[in-house]
């Protein structure tokens, strides 16, 4: 049975959030190489796909970036908020 799934009604896509993760990194002062061991991403290859918005970003690598980051999920996730470090 096939089902009807109402496509305005989803989250539109994140524009900010390859720019965001690519912060995240470089406030660590790590190189694409260096960090993917923190986010538990393949290699460096891998992370600058996601900070380039290009192929899947794992939940669990996203995750990762909040934890290293300190930055509330939402100022992550959501375009209309800013990035703010805890220092």
């Amino acid at each position: 049975m096939p089902v009807d799934i109402d496509y305005s009604r989803l989250p539109k896509f994140r524009k900010k959030l390859p720019e965001k993760l690519k912060q995240i990194r470089e406030r660590a002062g790590l190189t694409p190489e260096e960090f993917a061991p923190h986010v538990h991403a393949k290699d460096g290859k891998a992370v600058e796909k996601y900070e380039k918005g290009k192929g899947d970003l794992p939940v669990s690598v996203l995750m990762r970036y909040w934890k290293l980051s300190d930055v509330p999920l939402d100022n992550i996730l959501n375009d209309d908020r800013d990035l703010w470090f805890r220092d």
